[in-house]
């Protein structure tokens, strides 16, 4: 009796602590194909600020679905911001946009926030623009390979 008792306490233990790290997701509150463009501006403390500008479905219904799928959970406001910074404009057809800001702090590691929506998470992914100066790279997910594309 106290094996099956103990059993049963180990298993509300383990799933409690599990409940505890909830993956969060962005929730849009507008689908891919009300987006006309992407602007992107890169910047860091030693260089100029970089700017993109997607406008084919292909690209914008991946960084949609790449931001719809990210896990992302509540951090703490007051962090710091010491990285690079990639802020993504959503440019909609009704007129308006939606920003959303990824300040790094690590290799796969940094905040994304968003004044429109009123979130601030922490992301422990790679976004998908890296430090370029010549062209756009968004890695492509295939089967188990990740295939950089330029843009």
């Amino acid at each position: 009796m106290k094996k099956v008792f103990t059993f049963f306490l180990a298993m509300a233990i383990i799933f409690g602590i599990s409940g505890c790290g909830k993956k969060e997701y962005i929730v849009f509150p507008f689908s891919a194909s009300d987006v006309v463009k992407i602007e992107t501006y890169y910047s860091n403390s030693e260089a100029d600020t970089k700017e993109k500008t997607l406008t084919e479905e292909a690209d914008i219904d991946y960084l949609y679905t790449f931001f719809s799928e990210l896990p992302v959970k509540d951090a703490n406001s007051d962090s710091t911001n010491d990285g690079s910074t990639i802020k993504f404009v959503f440019d909609l057809s009704d007129g308006t946009n939606y920003e959303l800001v990824y300040i790094g702090i690590a290799t796969k590691k940094g905040y994304l926030q968003s004044e429109t929506s009123d979130f601030y998470y922490f992301t422990s992914s790679d976004m998908p623009w890296k430090r370029s100066t010549s062209a756009c790279k968004i890695p492509h997910r295939r089967s188990d390979k990740t295939d950089v594309r330029t843009v």
